[in-house]
């Protein structure tokens, strides 16, 4: 069956790195060698052009490499940690003397429970990493002479079939957040140069890391999204276990009883339906109803969030007989962002202009009351969205969040400060600007005064939150492609360039490896530290101990990333400071290449 195969366009990848062989012979242990990688990204049914750049930097070892082969694979990683059946937690209570220091606050002996956080015998757990598929091919053989640095052009051929994106992603555990329970998980796609020294050594040197562009059908014609969703409070169970934490609620419910708070429900309606593509318009309106009570809103705010659950951990979990895992998860949600050239564009931006550096999502916001609870808003999705993709450890999602500021009466503010009586006219809602002032400073705009939030507002001041589920879609395609945990798919192979007429690709065979639990016990089972709120300085030592754990996902998306050096070349190209060069060497159309798929 013949297939097309189009070169992919976009601007795609390349990785540098430098390795000293550590234990091999005179003759290559005193050689440094480099190796990049530029290669375009990876999609499905396409032919992703690539050059690897070998430099050898002492002049003696410029013929000691016998080879130089390239690997590109897809390696998964997840890990966790969970409470194992019938396990309990020690209580923290109070110290027997309240007067060891100068201390407004309850002092309580938090040791217990910091031992307990590290006991095998309450918690469990577990990482591992699945190599998906692994594909290689030499480049530079018969003994090269590596004088000056060469490179050599390669393809990657893909198949019909869908594999993840690649994100950036970042362990939630820092110096303020020591580990309960945890769920991470993580993948990355990497070059590796494998050079053989012509004294029989062999040496890895990672070369770079790439991406997966998955593609989407398109899909139905738009139709209005309506969802509703109560405003709750977010982040308020984290530590809901410690007696600060119990303390706080109940002193607030005290004064601030949720039965005489008001409700406030989010209206959401999307102009264009739920499903939007990446570096559009997200396009609707937003209506805030309100009961009756002692809180009125403020502020709200919207914001795109990508979010990326570990679904393997949670399953892992619930049924290694923690049922409480998810809702118990001390862990801020996972913001991620899809590895793309579109965070560099100041590299190519000749105006140099500062604005190029700055790449935040985008927020909006605005005031609401009673009298106007709606709000039409045009929500800018980035171009750097992570599509909505389940991969083997974990699934990528998208959200539109709401946060709402709602206010409590002064008297409740002064209840939970424990003032007896508030000066009415110390602590305004508004202050007004005075207009004339402005007039003589040199930065305030000539304008009417307007309404300014008093400094002390925040100090009654709730933050509600409500989310609405998104369904971000990559690339359009009017094929139906296949995901890659179907069983039986093949995978993506790394040829010679010029591409041949006939590829054979291989069924992707997945190998798992568990990793040695000792190194597992490092990063998650805290040896220092405490979760005493007060004491946060004693957890240094700890965040050091666990950034030198060994981690089988640190050099994921480490060194440079492969379409980026990729696209340094063809902007350069572009602007006439390196000539132009024709991918398929001869070939004056490279933009499509027809194959026919070996069986």
């Amino acid at each position: 069956m013949n297939k097309v195969f189009s070169t992919v366009t976009l601007l795609v990848a390349t990785v540098a790195s430098t390795l000293l062989p550590k234990d091999v012979s005179a003759e290559s242990s005193a050689c440094t060698v480099q190796a990049w990688v530029r290669a375009e990204d990876l999609a499905p049914e396409h032919v992703s052009h690539g050059e690897l750049r070998i430099k050898v930097l002492q002049p003696h070892c410029a013929a000691s490499i016998a080879s130089v082969a390239l690997r590109l694979e897809l390696n998964e990683f997840g890990e966790v940690k969970h409470l194992r059946p019938g396990a309990v937690i020690p209580e923290i209570k109070k110290t027997d003397n309240q007067t060891l220091r100068d201390n407004p606050h309850t002092l309580y002996d938090y040791g217990p429970y910091d031992k307990a956080m590290s006991d095998p015998a309450l918690w469990f757990v577990k990482a591992e990493e699945r190599t998906a598929w692994s594909t290689e091919a030499t480049l530079f053989e018969n003994n090269p002479n590596f004088s000056r640095p060469l490179v050599k052009p390669f393809i990657v051929a893909s198949p019909a079939v869908n594999y993840p994106p690649s994100f950036v992603h970042y362990r939630q555990i820092d110096t303020f957040n020591l580990v309960k329970r945890h769920a991470y998980s993580d993948l990355g796609y990497h070059y590796t140069a494998v050079v053989n020294f012509t004294d029989g050594r062999t040496v890895h040197l990672p070369a770079g890391h790439t991406t997966f562009r998955p593609t989407y059908t398109r899909p139905l014609a738009p139709t209005p999204f309506s969802w509703n969703s109560t405003f709750l409070m977010h982040h308020e169970t984290c530590m809901a276990d410690l007696p600060q934490t119990k303390e706080m609620l109940a002193l607030r419910e005290k004064c601030l009883p949720e039965s005489l708070r008001s409700a406030f429900i989010a209206e959401v309606t999307l102009e264009d339906g739920y499903a939007v593509q990446r570096g559009k318009p997200l396009k609707g309106r937003v209506t805030v109803h309100a009961t009756n009570g002692s809180t009125q809103m403020s502020d709200i705010s919207l914001a795109f969030y990508n979010n990326h659950h570990t679904s393997w951990a949670l399953e892992y979990a619930t049924t290694g007989g923690d049922p409480d895992f998810y809702k118990l998860l001390c862990q801020y949600p996972d913001v991620t962002e899809i590895i793309s050239t579109d965070y560099s564009s100041y590299l190519f931006n000749e105006e140099r202009s500062r604005n190029a550096f700055y790449n935040s999502p985008p927020i909006l916001s605005r005031s609401l009351t009673a009298g106007e609870p709606s709000w039409d808003f045009e929500l800018p999705i980035p171009t750097t969205a992570v599509p909505h993709f389940s991969s083997y450890y974990g699934t990528t999602v998208g959200a539109l969040v709401l946060n709402l500021a709602v206010v409590y009466p002064r008297d409740v503010a002064d209840c939970i400060r424990g003032v007896e009586k508030a000066n009415d006219d110390s602590d305004p809602e508004y202050i007004m600007l005075n207009a004339e002032e402005g007039l003589w400073d040199s930065y305030t705009p000539v304008v009417a005064p307007i309404p300014s939030e008093s400094e002390r507002l925040w100090e009654r001041t709730l933050y509600l939150q409500a989310v609405v589920p998104l369904n971000i879609l990559g690339e359009i395609s009017e094929q139906q492609m296949d995901h890659y945990l179907t069983p039986g798919q093949p995978s993506p192979t790394l040829l010679i360039s010029p591409p041949p007429d006939r590829v054979a690709f291989s069924i992707a065979r997945p190998v798992t490896a568990e990793e040695p639990l000792a190194n597992t016990s490092a990063r998650l089972m805290p040896s220092k530290g405490t979760f005493n709120p007060y004491h946060f300085e004693d957890n240094f030592d700890d965040y050091y101990n666990w950034r030198a754990a060994p981690d089988p996902a640190a050099h994921y998306n480490q060194g440079n990333y492969a379409g980026l050096l990729w696209k340094k070349k063809v902007v350069a190209e572009e602007r006439g400071i390196l000539p132009k060069t024709t991918q398929g060497e001869g070939n004056d159309d490279d933009s499509q290449h027809p194959f026919v798929v070996m069986p």
